[in-house]
Order: C-alpha cells, then sequence, then structure tokens
C-alpha cells in the first residue's frame, strides 16, 4: 500500500504515519507526498519537465507545494500553508452571510445552523457552474451572485495567497544559499 503524507512532515510525522498503518495491518511500500500524488493523478508525470506549484485547499487545511518534475522524478522544493484555513472556513463564511441577509439572529438553532450550512455548500457548489444561486433556507430565499462570492471569500484567497508567496520567498531564499558557495 502507499499512503500520501503531506509534503512538510518531518522523518517523525513519517513514522508515525507507517506505524499507525502498520497497527492497522497494513503493509505500507512507501509514502508518497501529497502534492506528488496530485501532480501524478493530473498527468503531470508523462514526460513532463519543470518546475510546477500544486494548491491544494482542502477541507480543513490548505497547502502549497512547488515540486520540480525531471525525468518522471518529483522534488519538492518549497512547502508552505495555513492549517488554520480551509474550504470549510469559505462554507461557514457563506452561511454566515445567508444568515445576516436572511435576518436570522438565533445562533442557538443547531437545525438551522446546519440548514444554513449545507445552503451554504449548494450555492458554492453551484456558483462553480453558473454565475447566481438561489437559496432557500428557514422560510427566507434569495440569490447570490458569482461576483458577491468572490467578493466574500477575498480575504480567505489572500490568504492563500499570502502562503504561495512565502513558499516561493523560502524557495528563493533557497536557491540563493546553494549559489553563495
Amino acid at each position: 500500500m502507499v499512503i500520501t503524507v503531506p509534503a512538510y512532515f518531518d522523518d517523525a510525522q513519517r513514522q508515525g504515519t507507517k506505524d499507525a498503518a502498520r497497527l492497522a495491518g497494513l503493509h505500507v511500500l512507501r509514502l508518497l507526498n501529497e502534492p506528488t500524488a496530485a501532480a501524478i493523478a493530473y498527468g503531470l508525470d508523462s514526460g513532463q519537465e519543470g518546475v510546477i506549484a500544486v494548491y491544494d485547499l482542502g477541507g480543513g487545511t490548505f497547502d502549497i507545494s512547488i515540486l520540480r518534475l525531471s525525468r518522471g522524478v518529483f522534488e519538492v522544493l518549497a512547502t508552505g500553508g495555513d492549517s488554520a484555513l480551509g474550504g470549510d472556513d469559505f462554507d461557514h463564511l457563506l452561511a454566515d452571510y445567508l444568515r445576516e441577509q436572511a435576518g436570522f439572529s438565533d445562533r442557538s438553532d443547531n437545525r438551522l445552523q446546519r440548514e444554513l450550512l449545507d445552503a451554504a455548500i449548494a450555492a458554492k457548489i453551484a456558483l462553480s457552474d453558473a454565475e447566481a444561486a438561489h437559496v432557500e433556507v428557514g422560510g427566507w430565499q434569495g440569490d447570490i451572485t458569482r461576483s458577491q462570492f468572490n467578493d466574500l471569500i477575498a480575504p480567505l484567497v489572500k490568504r492563500t495567497l499570502m502562503a504561495c508567496r512565502r513558499a516561493l520567498k523560502t524557495l528563493a531564499l533557497k536557491r540563493k544559499k546553494c549559489w553563495k558557495w
């Protein structure tokens, strides 16, 4: 079995992953960096060469990895990210926006909170293909446009881009040190 791990995992974290898999009765052939797995899944191992960035916005975390592909081998050049930012934050931000638009003030109604979150997720998915999404929740209905959504999430996207810049800066510093012999 091949198990993927974040590119930023250190040796202890990688060994812990292997140990946990063995305890679960799994035979681990090797660990593969997640961005490498993503690049392979997109077919980037088929004779191409160069430097690529893998932008990984998961549910709970954001990771950026800069890889070099040469002769079918991936080398991790730099990694970064934000462990406190993920797709769930986008969903909750949109749910809060919908709550405000609908005029719902009671945050203790768990059923309504779940309905708002479900409506937010459905709207976010719809906006990937449409210019607007219609939302109905708790007796309220309204629309959100892709432009409104983009404005709403801009601060979160900016945080991902800041992490990308930090990874690129790390790469530049590493390259500068290597060339300074």
